[in-house]
């Protein structure tokens, strides 16, 4: 009540305009019923899994605020190695506090169960809500620019229905997702925008330690995204002789750097104690989300529900290279409808082909050529493909289970239909030039 009565309101008041002020309702709408589908699913289907482990052990945490504030202070800043006399008892039961992840986002479920008297709908709610208004950040960030086709901007980001699903619970895609969007508006503010640099600035740093903390590989996937949606922001701008120039020594520079350093770089990189341990992980997550143990467990599904690539097992830096295409294509386009086994799969599945059909119909409209050219012009288009392929990369690489892989492809998902998008838009604009030329004739 207090999301629709007070939050909501305060938001909508300064973030919104007579445009695209309704799709901020029909959107918080569409998401907190997400939200409430997301928490009957797993409590009645599933039968409960790692949200309602989150808000259990939340609750822990919550508790010692109660009994306490001190011992609640000590508890919520454990540091993962001492323990006090009088946080013992709630640390003590509170065995998700050995991993950073899975700690922080039991804090986070302990601190807003202090206000919602430890409900667990109204509780995925708040989270819920953190995640809807990180995507109303996008929608911020893109309509101004596309400004004769925000309807479509705002459907693109706010009703995917995965994302108004996987995105909406006690879980980390839900805070990445809200995170994300916010650290990407406010990254805009201060590179490109040029403007609220303070405030831009505390953002940023709070958002992108969040997302570390909580899935890191989210938000440094994001970086070199980044930096290309700079590069080609300035870019655009410079005079056509400087711009190229510098495309000419790119050109001839970049592949013979590559010659030239590839193989060090391997080398170093792959006897790097941090890939190393990422290899591990890699590993453990193949083998973990295929295992015959998950069989029927979760919304993974097991064995039944795995796919395997055909570079698997290569870990090495040209291996995972080697599976790039077909990571990504799993990512976007699959699991196919007869490929599933479970009923939240096969939902997942008609929105994996549809995205598959609508793909299709931008490069036949386009053409590859053409579909290229425009988004290396447009750096919207740049960015927002550059982080959903990269992501979908990581995405499909790790998970090999498509139940596993529809929730962690959530916080890309509103990229890539933004790419889609956006190119509709620049068909929409050829026929309208082709009517008025028509009309002149």
């Amino acid at each position: 009540m207090i999301i629709y009565v007070v939050i909501a309101p305060y938001f909508a008041k300064r973030w919104t305009n007579k445009y695209t002020k309704k799709y901020y309702w029909w959107g918080l709408h569409a998401k907190l019923t997400g939200s409430i589908f997301f928490c009957l699913i797993y409590q009645f289907y599933y039968g409960g899994g790692d949200t309602t482990a989150y808000f259990n052990q939340g609750s822990i945490l919550a508790d010692a605020f109660l009994d306490s504030p001190v011992i609640g202070l000590e508890t919520f800043f454990y540091d993962g190695k001492t323990i006090s006399g009088q946080s013992i008892y709630y640390l003590g039961k509170i065995y998700m506090k050995r991993s950073q992840s899975t700690w922080t986002m039991v804090q986070l479920s302990g601190i807003i169960q202090l206000f919602t008297f430890k409900s667990f709908y109204s509780t995925a709610l708040f989270f819920a809500f953190w995640s809807f208004l990180g995507s109303w950040k996008i929608v911020q960030l893109f309509t101004p620019i596309y400004k004769k086709n925000f309807k479509l901007i705002c459907l693109a980001v706010l009703f995917i229905p995965s994302c108004l699903f996987w995105a909406s619970g006690i879980i980390k895609e839900t805070v990445t997702t809200g995170a994300i969007g916010f650290f990407v508006y406010y990254f805009g503010n201060i590179f490109l925008r040029k403007k609220d640099y303070v405030i831009s600035l505390v953002i940023l740093t709070i958002t992108f330690f969040l997302v570390k903390y909580i899935k890191g590989a989210t938000i440094y996937v994001l970086f070199p995204c980044l930096l290309l949606w700079v590069f080609l922001f300035y870019y655009n701008k410079i005079t056509i002789l400087v711009k190229y120039t510098i495309s000419l020594l790119l050109f001839l520079s970049i592949p013979l750097a590559l010659f030239l350093i590839a193989p060090k770089i391997q080398e170093y990189v792959e006897n790097n104690d941090e890939f190393i341990a990422a290899q591990r992980t890699i590993s453990g997550f193949q083998g973990d989300h295929g295992s015959s143990w998950h069989t029927n467990r979760g919304h993974g599904g097991g064995q039944a529900s795995t796919y395997h690539l055909t570079t698997a097992g290569d870990l090495s830096i040209f291996g995972m290279l080697k599976s790039l295409p077909e990571a990504i294509s799993y990512t976007l386009f699959r699991p196919f409808p007869w490929e599933t086994k479970k009923v939240v799969q096969l939902l997942g599945s008609f929105e994996s082909f549809a995205f598959l059909i609508l793909t299709i119909y931008i490069f036949l409209k386009v053409g590859i050529i053409n579909t290229i050219k425009q988004t290396f012009t447009d750096p919207n288009l740049g960015f927002v493909l550059s982080y959903a392929l990269f992501f979908g990369f990581i995405a499909g690489y790790i998970s090999f289970n498509y139940g596993v892989l529809q929730r962690f492809k959530t916080p890309m998902m509103p990229f890539y239909t933004l790419f889609l998008v956006i190119h509709y838009q620049y068909i929409l604009k050829t026929k309208t030039k082709e009517k008025k030329s028509f009309k002149k004739r």
